[in-house]
């Protein structure tokens, strides 16, 4: 395999997925559809790599060998058809995906992770007033090897640090293999309006905005408008 600059330009045919973390996805290894072919392919171990710009493909499956330590990477077969199965899609499977026998590339695949599906914060909008309590709820799916050690959420205001009042929740799930990371500010100030932003590591991001009254009655006033 080759150094590949530009995956776009050199597989504009592959196949679109689109997929939300935690699904199960099946990549099929297509053989073809001439009756000799098929008989001469099948007999050529499937060959599965990942693409990454600017690099050298990642070597996934050969044969009946996995060549990774990510279990979540599995081969299936089904006739002649070898399925690459990714169990608990996480963000940064996000990627380009081939599969070869031989000289000759049977399948190649884009796959999209939805980053809603993987991030976000409940809720996506809030009013409180002055003195009332802010909590805000960021909810990561399918985190990688999640432990207190490596636990790297940052929230942010206006891409500022919080530096008020602020006390922060950690839980765990793994019933859903889900992080929820909870900020609560126990007494809002007009200061504390803005865009606040959750983040988990390089890939996954997500905001909501904040908006501190200064009486209940403009809190009124905007629920009756919209």
């Amino acid at each position: 395999m080759y150094y590949l600059t530009n995956f776009h330009h050199d597989y504009p045919d592959a196949r679109v997925i689109n997929a939300n973390c935690g699904d199960t996805i099946s990549l099929s290894c297509r053989t073809e559809s001439n009756t000799d072919n098929v008989q001469s392919s099948s007999t050529m171990p499937a060959m599965w790599f990942r693409l990454y710009e600017n690099s050298y493909p990642q070597a996934l499956i050969l044969g009946d060998r996995q060549l990774i330590d990510d279990h979540r990477f599995m081969l299936r077969t089904l006739n002649n058809d070898r399925h690459l199965e990714i169990v608990g899609a996480r963000k940064d499977d996000q990627g380009y995906y081939i599969c070869k026998r031989g000289n000759t590339i049977r399948s190649s695949y884009n796959l999209t992770i939805a980053t809603n599906s993987c991030i976000n914060i409940i809720p996506n909008n809030l009013h409180v007033n002055i003195n009332e309590a802010i909590r805000l709820i960021c909810r990561i799916r399918s985190p990688d090897t999640f432990n207190e050690q490596n636990l790297n959420v940052q929230w942010t205001r206006n891409d500022y640090p919080i530096i008020n009042a602020a006390e922060y929740l950690s839980n765990y799930s793994s019933i859903d293999d889900t992080l929820y990371e909870i900020l609560t500010i126990r007494k809002a100030r007009r200061t504390d309006t803005g865009i606040y932003t959750c983040r988990y590591g390089q890939l996954l991001i997500a905001t909501t905005h904040v908006i501190v009254n200064q009486c209940m009655y403009f809190k009124s006033l905007f629920f009756f408008f919209f």
